[in-house]
C-alpha cells in the first residue's frame, strides 16, 4: 500500500497549493504568503493520515481527510496573517463536519462537540475580554465538531493541547521579543484538532 501513501504525498501538495492560494484571498494579494510552507505540512499531513488508514483504505475518509487538512491550514494561516478567522470559512466548515457526521451515523457526538467547545470559548470570551475573538469561537464549533466524531479522548486532547500550544509558543516569542505582540489562538486550535484525531486513529 505504499503506492497509497506516495499518492497520498501528491494530493498533500495540492491541497497545500490550494490552502495558500484560499488563505492569499482572505489575506490580500499584497501580502506573499510563503510558498512550501502549506504544501509542506499537508504532504506530512496527508500522507501520515494514509499511513493511519491503511487498514481501512476507504475513499471517501481519505477525500474528507483532505478537505480538513484544506480547511485547517487555510484558517491557520490566515489567522496567523489577520489575526481574525473568516465567517466564510469557520460557520460552514461547522455545518459540512456535521452533515459528514449525519452521513455516518455521528451526527449527536459531531453537535454535541462543536457547541460545548464553542461555549467554553465563549465563556472566556465574554469573561475575559481579550483572551479570545469571536472568530475563535466560531472555529471552536468546527474543530469541536470534528474531535467529537472521533470520541471523547479526542475531544478533550483538542480542547487541552490548544491552549497548550498557544502558551508554549507565547513563552517562546515571549523569551525572543521583549514587547511581543498578542498572538492568535486558531493555529493552535486547528494543529491541536488535527493531532487528536491523528492520535485517535493510531490508539
Amino acid at each position: 500500500m505504499w503506492w497509497l501513501i506516495s499518492v497520498s504525498a501528491v494530493l498533500g501538495a495540492g491541497t497545500g497549493w490550494c490552502a495558500r492560494r484560499t488563505a492569499t484571498l482572505f489575506v490580500g494579494e499584497r501580502v506573499v504568503v510563503r510558498r512550501g510552507w502549506c504544501e509542506a505540512i499537508c504532504v506530512v499531513g496527508v500522507a501520515a493520515t494514509a499511513w493511519i488508514e491503511m487498514g481501512e483504505p476507504e475513499p471517501w475518509r481519505l477525500l474528507c481527510a483532505i478537505v480538513f487538512w484544506w480547511w485547517c491550514v487555510s484558517l491557520g494561516v490566515i489567522d496567523l496573517y489577520t489575526r481574525r478567522l473568516p465567517n466564510a470559512l469557520t460557520v460552514p466548515g461547522f455545518l459540512v463536519i456535521v452533515g459528514i457526521g449525519a452521513a455516518t451515523g455521528g451526527a449527536t457526538a459531531a453537535i454535541v462537540g462543536g457547541i460545548l467547545l464553542a461555549a467554553a470559548y465563549l465563556v472566556l470570551y465574554l469573561g475575559v475580554p481579550g483572551s479570545l475573538g469571536a472568530g475563535d469561537v466560531k472555529l471552536a464549533l468546527g474543530v469541536g465538531a470534528a474531535a467529537g466524531l472521533a470520541g471523547g479522548g479526542a475531544w478533550l486532547c483538542a480542547a487541552v493541547l490548544a491552549p497548550a500550544l498557544t502558551g508554549a509558543a507565547g513563552c517562546v516569542v515571549l523569551a525572543a521579543r521583549r514587547s511581543p505582540p498578542a498572538l492568535p489562538h486558531g493555529p493552535a486550535m486547528c494543529a491541536a484538532t488535527l493531532v487528536a484525531l491523528l492520535a485517535a486513529h493510531i490508539t
